[in-house]
């Protein structure tokens, strides 16, 4: 693995975007949150192996916690770092587990060939993706490929206990690692890490248990997202029968396609732990990209604050909610805990909702606006048949009740229409017959309540619609 020193800051800038007028404030929703996973809880057969730690093994009821960057598909980590007033940290109330037997302080310096032996699967490390030197870390609940680490697969110790070490299985764990060990091959592997500053020591080393700084972290050049769906990128792992604790600084890297064309525009989004006032202050976009987040510190005792302010509560980020409008979908909290949806144009927190102008791809309507139930309509009072040289004249829109039609310049056209409220849905029908000359006629929406309707006029199956305003 490459380790490298390096100003941080260099190792995180992109290119520079191409020149457009606007500019566009950057979306933090592209992290949805920093997910703790209980990996394993280790029993007494665990305990009792001296391979993987003749001085010190793993303690008895130790929880081994994997700590992924859970982000949206298309963007990709950048980095995990301490800043000045930005600490970064890692505590426990005990001491981290150190596997002495074939353990490392980075998981994409674990021979994966080892993960069978002893304790060697539990041991804490370090990672941008990595479980092993060829292996991405899932989720055990995203990994659908069985497992090389536990029971049958593990070699049972100092002890050669029978059916091998990491078996236990305890409702808080989810998955047992017999089934599922969170292990993801891919032939191309995931990237090794470069690492900036001084690293921290209690990874490789027995009795560690804190780690502080504010001029270290870890990166993988030009970012990295997940080879699964879901773009859940690991950082760590960490084994403690202690408290363990943590708070995060970490950058992402916005899609290319997402990236405004002003030279003013952020490619990355950064978010803070401990986000100061004087991070976001004055008036220019030095800001715009500085964030936080409810989930980049976490304490095992007492659990995330949600949404909703509740410790340990289910409304964290990317999580459903209901925004209380109706023409908005799949609703969810945003990264700052905003309930919001995706409007009609499928943007999440965006403005394209009912009063908001569109484009109904029509050149013969006008002012085009978002409408309920998200169609986007064009205005057309008089609308020439240009093909068929037949007019038609709808008045008065809007309209209290009555709705005058006339169609002029007839010549034998088969002529029908209908009513259809906002979502689509016919109302009534009418069929004319072949009318020639000149036809006159209205349509009755007294019994309508207010809103917007569609009236779909056909002459000899060429459909034109008009949009009609109900008071």
């Amino acid at each position: 693995m490459t380790r490298a020193i390096a100003l941080l800051p260099l190792v995180l800038l992109g290119a520079t975007a191409s020149i457009q007028a606007q500019y566009t404030p950057p979306d933090p929703g592209g992290l949805e949150g920093i997910i703790v996973e209980k990996y394993y809880v280790s029993d007494a057969n665990d305990a009792a192996d001296t391979d993987g730690g003749p001085n010190g093994g793993v303690p008895l009821g130790a929880t081994t916690y994997r700590v992924f960057v859970d982000m949206l598909d298309g963007y990709k980590l950048l980095t995990v770092a301490g800043y000045v007033d930005h600490d970064l940290t890692f505590n426990t109330t005990t001491s981290f587990f150190y596997n002495e037997d074939r353990g490392e302080a980075w998981a994409d310096d674990l021979n994966d060939v080892h993960v069978g032996s002893n304790t060697v699967a539990i041991d804490s490390w370090l990672t941008m993706g990595a479980a092993t030197d060829d292996h991405w870390g899932v989720l055990k609940s995203e990994d659908t490929d069985g497992s090389i680490v536990g029971g049958a697969n593990n070699d049972g110790g100092s002890n050669a206990v029978p059916g091998g070490l990491l078996v236990n299985f305890t409702s808080e764990m989810g998955l047992p690692l017999t089934e599922a060990d969170g292990l993801h091959f891919t032939s191309e592997g995931p990237p090794a890490v470069v690492s900036i500053g001084t690293a921290p020591t209690i990874f490789n080393e027995l009795g560690g248990s804190t780690y502080t700084a504010q001029d270290f972290g870890w990166t993988i050049l030009g970012g990295v997202q997940s080879p699964l769906p879901g773009n859940k990128i690991l950082i760590g792992q960490f084994t403690t029968d202690g408290t363990f604790s943590f708070c995060l600084n970490i950058w992402l890297k916005i899609p290319t396609e997402l990236v405004c064309g002003s030279l003013n525009c952020h490619e990355n989004l950064e978010f803070y732990g401990n986000l100061l006032e004087s991070d976001t202050a004055g008036t220019d976009i030095s800001g715009d990209a500085r964030f936080t987040h409810p989930t980049l510190c976490y304490n095992s005792a007492e659990g995330v604050t949600d949404c909703s302010g509740v410790t340990g509560g289910p409304a964290l980020p990317g999580t459903a909610c209901d925004d209380g409008n109706a023409d908005s979908s799949n609703d969810r909290y945003s990264a700052d805990c905003v309930c919001q949806g995706d409007d009609c144009a499928g943007e999440f927190g965006g403005t394209a909702l009912p009063g908001a102008p569109c484009d109904d791809n029509d050149p013969e309507t006008t002012d085009d606006t978002w409408v309920t139930g998200c169609l986007c309509v064009g205005s057309t009072s008089i609308q020439a048949y240009d093909a068929l040289a037949i007019t038609l004249t709808v008045h008065p829109n809007p309209t209290n009740g009555l709705l005058w039609l006339e169609l002029s310049e007839l010549t034998g056209q088969s002529i029908t229409y209908a009513v259809k409220d906002a979502q689509g849905r016919s109302i009534l029908t009418m069929d004319l017959g072949n009318l020639s000359g000149r036809w006159k006629g209205n349509v009755d929406l007294s019994d309508l309540s207010a809103g917007i309707y569609f009236l779909e006029i056909a002459v000899d199956g060429i459909v034109k619609t008009e949009r009609i305003s109900k008071h």
